[in-house]
């Protein structure tokens, strides 16, 4: 199994605001630097937890489908995960875009969404052939089945008069239920953050929002700092910020310690874990 990451997020979960806050800086002297331990830190996180901070788009490359065994059912379990079941690494899953893969011909098809199911709720999220069917044969070479698929809690969005402009791989719906955060400022009056609202029009990611009750909104500024729709959740932020901090103070790859002696910084090392490489 391998992955690629086809579409990035753009941006960061924590704005360079929020972050010089955080680290009690007010020059903009070590901008770069901070930005760049921020990402190592954003990083970080998302390697410990297989979380998708922004929203990305993945590309799961496999060398087949996997091995049908029985729909194994265990009850009184209420997740049924079976063996030939499809496991998506980064959560949370938004949407499958697409099942290719090469037939015994060599020729390139895409499975129809009435061949499969997706359970994007548990994590990681899985497909699974619809009940009666199974996938289909593959022909046997490396990289053979792709699964391209979008996961992540939040994207980046401006605001322009009333209408939010949203920079990311997915695309909301008449009447969808979203909520907004802000790092490093204040999101645009009168939006309040991690609040219900409902998205009023959608168009070529450009939304319009109203109320829970069906009232339009005005918005009345454009805001500050970063805003984003959807919600990176507080606990995976706050523990960035604090390995921004120990990142940006030690600043080496050892510390002295009292009575001079001197000890590893475990999170240096942690630094390089996104580029590992793992050999077969």
């Amino acid at each position: 199994m391998s992955e690629k990451l086809i579409l990035p997020p753009v941006g960061e979960c924590i704005d360079l605001g929020e972050a010089k806050l955080h680290l009690r800086v007010t020059d903009d002297v070590q901008d770069s630097l901070i930005l760049g331990l921020l990402i190592g830190a954003r990083q970080a996180a998302e390697m410990k937890t297989r979380n998708q901070l922004l929203h990305a788009r993945w590309r799961l490359v496999l060398d087949r489908f996997p091995a049908f065994s029985g729909y194994g059912y265990s009850y009184p379990d209420t997740v049924n995960v079976p063996a030939h079941a499809i496991c998506l690494p980064h959560a949370p899953l938004v949407e499958v875009e697409s099942i290719d893969y090469t037939d015994t011909a060599g020729n390139l098809q895409s499975l129809d969404l009435a061949d499969y199911v997706v359970n994007d709720v548990i994590t990681p999220g899985i497909i699974t052939p619809k009940f009666g069917r199974i996938w289909p044969i593959a022909q046997p070479e490396i990289g053979s089945v792709r699964v391209t698929y979008t996961a992540g809690y939040a994207s980046r969005f401006t605001a322009t008069g009333s209408t939010l402009r949203v920079t990311g791989p997915v695309e909301w719906l008449t009447d969808d239920v979203v909520q907004f955060y802000n790092s490093g400022g204040a999101l645009p009056a009168p939006l309040q953050p991690q609040t219900n609202y409902l998205i009023a029009t959608a168009s070529a990611g450009a939304y319009t929002l109203k109320t829970m009750a069906g009232a339009s909104i005005t918005l009345t500024d454009t805001g500050t700092g970063s805003h984003y729709i959807g919600v990176v959740p507080d606990g995976i932020r706050n523990w960035i910020k604090l390995r921004l901090g120990s990142l940006y103070t030690h600043r080496e790859e050892q510390a002295v310690l009292s009575r001079g002696s001197i000890a590893d910084l475990p999170f240096v090392e942690g630094l390089l874990d996104p580029y590992r490489v793992d050999l077969p």
